[in-house]
């Protein structure tokens, strides 16, 4: 049987949970040899084991991809969405505050910018030479692809109570560097793709706590349920990913997959 990534190697940065593994093992079901990084070895080393069986595979890297000579796909997934240190002390403080913007900080500000925008670019900067010989190995007309992974956050004007308010706007800047070195890469005619999904809420350890409540009540800060009634799957995330990896025509555009919690919420 033939698949689509047969022969491809793929990066996906912070995957040993969430969307990021969800994007990964679509990735290996379909022939590619995925590296997975993360923070936590242990949780990697779970996650590759989870993938066997796969006709890829999942590969756990904590550091980067020294012995390839050429990158087909790029994920940027790695992230937070709130503060690194004590996530649920702010969360507690931000929901007991009258003023909902009392318990931001600028370290907290200045992490989320560099997580969630800043090193996203330096990714891709450190591994276009990787992802040009990639395209280049495989045929005149054949690209790469990086796929960025923002948030429907960025739809929403609100101030999202479950979220600190700076991870928005973080996401909102990684939309626009998609957009800028999408056009960048494109019309210097390199054969490097640069694609952005936007999800809702999908399972992740960042949003188990709210998944239950998913069909009935709004998330905190929003006015209305998630129309779908739940969160998003693994198969609508790694489909999505597996488009927009393999359609050689489609360049510099977002995909908003959030069971239309942006369209009822302002």
């Amino acid at each position: 049987m033939s698949f689509p990534l047969t022969g491809q190697v793929a990066l996906v940065t912070g995957a040993g949970t969430g969307i990021g593994l969800m994007i990964a093992t679509v990735f290996a079901k379909n022939g590619a040899k995925v590296y997975i990084t993360g923070r936590r070895l242990a949780v990697l080393e779970a996650a590759v084991s989870s993938g066997m069986g796969l006709s890829g595979s999942l590969v756990a890297l904590q550091l980067d991809v020294t012995n390839e000579e050429s990158l087909d796909i790029l994920v940027n997934n790695a992230g937070i969405n709130g503060p690194v240190v004590d996530q649920a002390g702010f969360m507690s403080r931000k929901m007991a505050a009258e003023d909902p913007l009392e318990p931001e900080s600028f370290k907290d500000w200045v992490d989320l910018f560099t997580i969630n925008s800043i090193a996203p670019f330096f990714v891709i900067r450190a591994f276009t030479d990787l992802l040009l010989a990639g395209a280049r190995s495989r045929s005149a007309d054949a690209t790469s692809s990086v796929i960025n992974i923002s948030s429907a956050a960025t739809y929403i004007r609100s101030n999202v109570t479950s979220n600190t308010l700076g991870y928005g706007p973080s996401k909102a800047a990684l939309d626009k560097i998609t957009v800028v070195l999408a056009t960048d890469f494109a019309s210097r005619r390199l054969p490097i793709r640069i694609n952005q999904i936007s999800p809702g809420m999908f399972p992740s350890q960042l949003s188990a706590e709210l998944l239950d409540d998913l069909s009935t009540k709004p998330l905190p800060g929003f006015v209305a349920p998630v129309p779908s009634g739940r969160a998003g799957t693994e198969e609508e995330m790694g489909s999505t990913a597996l488009y927009l990896a393999t359609a050689g025509y489609t360049n510099g555009i977002d995909i908003k997959i959030d069971g239309g919690v942006s369209l009822v919420n302002p």
